[in-house]
């Protein structure tokens, strides 16, 4: 069998589920030609293309607004490349603003080959009207959260429920031999590790509250220290212009590359995380975890009166488990007071804390534990049988 794949990955997860999927894809077609837009795991795997992921990585409806001429410009240029090379098939990882738009104006200008959507948009939070758009364009949809699958049985449009990549991920490093951290110096004392997100816009909205924490956390607990993991230089030099900036302690501070992330989950004591992915890796790693996430009184505006997000939870960890395993403080202006509150609260009761640690185990059992990108793999090429 022979067949074009063409994928498109937005940002730096999706660049890494496509390469996997593509391993598994490959042990299944003979003569498999790859195109599309992806990062260097992508690339490294064989997709060629003229435009790259790199140029894409916004976050936050504020940064989208700006980035608008750019990402119009990767749209039209992106539905122009697919068109021209009408490969079988279009594999849309996750990204969902940008990728429900392209299947629509793929359909809308005849192409006629098969349209996968891996990682459902989050239609349970806002966007309902998503799923008519899914309905009329993807030929499957792929879900890796066990309550997503629901949403969509009222509707003329193939889904498959594949699990959690993180679950996979996680359980393949658990089982090779841990590496050592580089820092080996905070292995001898308690630390509180610190995320504050994997962009640069991120780092510069949250960091600072992160810092402002960890200083008041410092004088109730001395020997502690706080340990930042970084994607790349540059988050390294904007993490370490603004702990200088605010005059944080450099002996305190420790960073560590993102890729030994699991390592440092792994010994951290607590952690104050950004909302997003790494708190599912961080309850996966049984991580006692308070969730922060500062929005901008536009992006508050926007989700409160466009987006009527009226969510019970906003953690995907509280949302997976339908109650508040992690506390999360959400919003225009964070409290300072309640978040220390709380993380006092974690570091001075060992009950809070092993409680927290079971309801994560308990986390675990409702995920799916499968290969997805393997279930992936299969469930895409059920679509040429």
């Amino acid at each position: 069998m022979s067949l074009h794949f063409f994928f498109f990955a937005g940002e730096p997860s999706a660049d890494l589920y496509g390469s996997a999927l593509i391993q598994f894809l490959k042990g299944k077609v003979d003569h498999l030609k790859l195109s599309g837009v992806g990062g260097p795991l992508m690339r490294a795997e064989g997709v060629k293309g003229q435009l790259q992921m790199e140029q894409l990585q916004v976050m936050g409806f504020s940064d989208v607004l700006k980035a608008l001429p750019r990402l119009y410009r990767y749209f039209r240029q992106t539905l122009k490349l697919v068109l021209t090379l009408q490969p079988d098939v279009v594999i849309l990882i996750d990204y969902p603003g940008f990728n429900l738009r392209l299947a629509k104006a793929l359909r809308k200008n005849g192409y006629q080959g098969k349209i996968v959507q891996y990682i459902s948009p989050s239609v349970w939070a806002h966007g309902k009207g998503r799923i008519q758009t899914l309905a009329q364009t993807v030929d499957l949809l792929l879900t890796i959260y066990p309550f997503e699958k629901a949403l969509f049985s009222q509707y003329p449009l193939k889904v498959e429920y594949v699990g959690h990549p993180l679950m996979q991920t996680i359980a393949d490093w658990q089982r090779t031999i841990k590496e050592k951290l580089d820092h080996k110096e905070i292995c001898q004392q308690p630390y509180m590790a610190l995320f504050p997100g994997s962009r640069l816009s991120e780092i510069k909205r949250h960091f600072p509250f992160l810092l402002k924490i960890a200083q008041a956390f410092k004088k109730k607990a001395p020997a502690w220290q706080f340990v930042c993991c970084y994607v790349d230089s540059s988050h390294l030099s904007l993490m370490q212009k603004l702990a200088k900036k605010h005059s944080f302690p450099m002996q305190d501070l420790l960073f560590v590359s993102s890729h030994q992330r699991y390592q440092v989950m792994q010994k951290a004591s607590l952690a104050l995380a950004k909302s997003g992915s790494v708190t599912l890796e961080l309850a996966l790693l049984k991580v006692p975890t308070v969730v922060i996430y500062q929005l901008s009184a536009l992006n508050f505006l926007i989700a409160k009166y466009f987006l009527r997000l009226r969510l019970s939870h906003y953690c995907i960890v509280n949302i997976i488990a339908k109650k508040e395993i992690f506390p999360e403080f959400i919003g225009i202006s964070l409290s300072f007071k309640h978040v220390l509150e709380k993380l006092e609260q974690l570091y001075k009761n060992q009950e809070l804390t092993k409680k927290m640690q079971q309801q994560c185990q308990e986390l675990k059992a409702l995920l799916t534990f499968a290969n997805s990108h393997k279930l992936a793999a299969k469930a895409i090429m059920r679509l040429f049988v």
